[in-house]
């Protein structure tokens, strides 16, 4: 017994126990099996397979409805920081922090090509709609465009003057939209990769930017906690979201561009109404920040990766 032990009467060793988390209603199932902080989740075309990256270096491939990994596949050298499932459903891509991108192939879980040419860690990766470019944004401030078929890279996109955290197509694949941490969201001519638009934020670090399903819109978030619904074509600010605690690291339009999702590190994960702006639902259920977020085709299912190395699915009501 120790020396206040002795003096108080307590015992040395105390049990410390969390208080218990009441996990939210609209929770399906939770899938674990990585090793470390879970930070990117992508549904498959059909919405039966789900691709995830993580900090433990891994890339996993699942089956949805039995929650069982079908592969996992190794190769990076140091963390997952971002995946994708191409829109053909046969390959899935993953960046790393070892700057590298990386394509796989969905029925065997085999690397088909690693792409080398970032400078430094790479943050997002995204397939084209038509599933044949793939691109890549890095914190060595460029963006790249690869040739999925090949692994070739196509062309160098430069115009962002410090580092960028995500890259997104348009749904008609002709427009490319990227944030980082300058306080602009940069608009690109995927043909041509000419910078035609830069739209100010109001933020100094924004995390995730994406088009709306019908390219009229665009969502981007980042440090600052809040949500931001910018007219695509003028970058008229339309709509500030606010709830999130702390910095939203991902945000993802409904198939049907009616609700947006988002994810942050205050352990949350919400669902708003795009038009009105207005919060539909809260989802509680992880105990460390939440690192990325994804909706099923079908617009029923959210799917939630997070630092508690856990991936979460909550029904959409």
């Amino acid at each position: 017994m120790g020396f206040l032990s002795k003096i108080f009467g307590k015992k040395e060793e105390v049990e410390l126990k969390r208080p218990k988390l009441i996990e939210d209603v609209n929770l399906i199932k939770t899938m674990e099996g990585h090793q470390d902080r879970v930070l990117g989740v992508k549904f498959s075309p059909d919405g039966k397979k789900l691709v995830s990256g993580s900090f433990d270096e891994k890339v996993m491939l699942w089956d949805v409805e039995s929650g069982q990994p079908l592969h996992t596949m190794s190769g990076h050298t140091t963390w997952v920081k971002c995946v994708d499932y191409s829109p053909k459903g046969d390959k899935v891509a993953s960046g790393s922090i070892d700057s590298t991108v990386r394509i796989w192939d969905v029925s065997t879980g085999n690397c088909l090509h690693v792409c080398k040419g970032h400078d430094t860690e790479v943050r997002m990766i995204v397939f084209s709609p038509d599933g044949n470019m793939l691109a890549s944004c890095s914190r060595d401030a460029t963006i790249k465009l690869w040739d999925v078929e090949s692994g070739s890279e196509i062309k160098t996109v430069t115009g962002h003057k410090s580092y960028i955290e995500c890259v997104s197509f348009s749904h008609d694949g002709k427009k490319i939209v990227s944030c980082g941490e300058e306080p602009i969201v940069k608009i690109w001519d995927v043909e041509t990769g000419k910078n035609t638009a830069n739209f100010k934020t109001g933020d100094t670090l924004s995390h995730s930017a994406v088009f709306s399903p019908d390219d009229k819109l665009i969502a981007f978030s980042g440090r600052d906690a809040k949500i931001r619904i910018l007219d695509a074509e003028s970058g008229e600010i339309l709509k500030v979201l606010e709830g999130h605690e702390d910095a939203v690291r991902c945000v993802c339009f409904h198939p049907e561009g009616t609700m947006l999702a988002s994810a942050a590190n205050d352990e949350s994960v919400r669902l708003w109404d795009v038009r009105s702006g207005q919060l539909l639902h809260t989802y509680r259920g992880h105990v460390l920040e939440v690192q990325s977020v994804d909706i099923s085709p079908d617009g029923k299912t959210i799917v939630s990766g997070s630092d508690d190395r856990k991936i979460k699915f909550w029904g959409i009501r």
